[in-house]
């Protein structure tokens, strides 16, 4: 087929998906942001009536200890505590449903993919069916935010604009710190005017919410110590964590911490491995956020959104994320298939609850399969396959280069650069 049909059948196909997967794509996320609108905003209950609190010069901090934001966050959702209760659930489902969209369009932009690519609408429609937005926009939680927040702070890290996106990343875990590992990210990235900037700008806005929340010691003597010993005692059936597993499955402690510190330390390996390609940052940042999901005391399935940028990467050649073990991973922890046997009890029962932590340690698996294979990338080029690397090498020696050809009169023999 000549190249000219072949391209004019290319953008015919391109056409009939764009035609056919946007319709799909706004009418899945309108009807999401329909049925979140009118939900129970478990969360975002919790959130306006202790912004309503603190609005009328209470204290930010409920008895029952069900706000667990640090002091900043307390300001920020006060002004949702002057709005009528299913007002407040319309503006935190239209924002997080908006900052969803964004980072989507953002981190695609940063991989190569185009807002006119098909890609976009396909990959807004598996999130609108997806279980971490469905849940996170059921309970009117602020997660979808933090993840427009990520993606700025990637955007930023590949412009090397260092001081802004050290900025952002303070700003974000002044107000939640599930972005800490970030921090982490940085060290690794060896970008330290962003370490510090963060550090001065996360110092400077946990300190001006500790100073102006009337019950600040609260935070230290009961949120802190409640978070560190993995939340409340009711919510231990919804922890998704390797610790929430073990304390499920009865396993010592010392195996659990063990296995804890592996999955980490596997993350991060997988991560200083890919420290240095020309995409470090889309890779690295979520990498960390994985690892920590699963060493953490305490994860929500739902925190599983903030796994988008490395899934995004799929569309780049040698991404970590090429294989189908990768994406029987995100199956488990990104459906919103209940896996919920009426009647089932005991460890059947338990190992169904526990897949979103399954889908993780496969993904991570995954990730760490492919990069063992692959070298270390030089700073400003992507990693290849080492198996792409000698086909190419064996293409380019079976080929002489053009511009190395031999000229009249004189014998010439060498062949290109297998690296182009």
């Amino acid at each position: 087929m000549p190249d000219h049909s072949r391209g004019l059948q290319r953008v015919a196909w391109t056409r009939a998906a764009r035609a056919v997967l946007w319709p799909l794509a706004v009418g899945s996320l309108l009807h999401l942001a329909v049925r979140s609108a009118t939900g129970t905003a478990s969360d975002l209950a919790i959130l306006w009536r202790s912004g309503a609190s603190l609005a009328a010069g209470g204290p930010l901090y409920d008895p029952g200890l069900e706000f667990i934001y640090p002091p900043l966050a307390g300001w920020l959702v006060a002004p949702l505590g002057l709005l009528p209760f299913r007002g407040a659930v319309l503006v935190v489902v239209v924002v997080g449903l908006a900052a969803t969209v964004a980072a989507t369009v953002l981190l695609l932009r940063l991989v190569g993919v185009r807002a006119t690519s098909p890609v976009l609408p396909g990959v807004l429609l598996v999130l609108a069916h997806s279980r971490p937005l469905i849940g996170l926009l059921d309970q009117g939680n602020v997660d979808t935010v933090l993840l427009l927040a990520e993606s700025g702070i990637i955007a930023l890290l590949l412009a090397r604009r260092d001081l802004a996106a050290g900025a952002l990343l303070g700003a974000a875990c002044a107000v939640k710190p599930t972005l800490a590992p970030v921090v982490l990210a940085l060290v690794l990235l060896g970008r330290g005017r962003a370490l510090l900037a963060a550090a001065v700008s996360g110092g400077v806005l946990t300190a001006v919410g500790l100073l102006t929340v009337p019950d600040r010691a609260t935070f230290f003597t009961g949120v802190l110590p409640l978070l560190a010993g993995g939340n409340r005692t009711e919510l231990a059936p919804f922890n998704r964590s390797l610790h929430g597993a073990a304390v499920e499955l009865g396993l010592p402690p010392a195996l659990d911490l063990a296995l804890r510190a592996a999955a980490f330390g596997l993350a991060c390996w997988v991560a200083w491995r890919r420290r240095s390609g020309p995409e470090a940052p889309v890779e690295v940042v979520p990498l960390l956020v994985l690892g920590t999901l699963l060493a953490s005391s305490f994860s929500w399935a739902n925190y599983s959104i903030y796994l988008l940028p490395l899934l995004v990467t799929a569309a780049r050649r040698g991404s970590l994320v090429c294989a189908w073990p990768a994406w029987a991973g995100v199956y488990l922890f990104a459906t919103d298939d209940a896996w919920h046997v009426e009647g089932l009890t005991g460890l059947p029962d338990t190992l169904l609850r526990l897949l979103p932590l399954g889908g993780w340690l496969l993904l991570l698996g995954a990730c760490t399969v492919a990069a063992h294979s692959t070298r270390t990338a030089a700073p400003g080029r992507h990693p290849v396959p080492e198996s792409d690397r000698d086909r190419a090498g064996a293409r380019t020696a079976r080929t002489p280069s053009r511009t190395n050809a031999p000229r009249a009169g004189v014998e010439d023999v060498s062949v290109g650069d297998p690296r182009g």
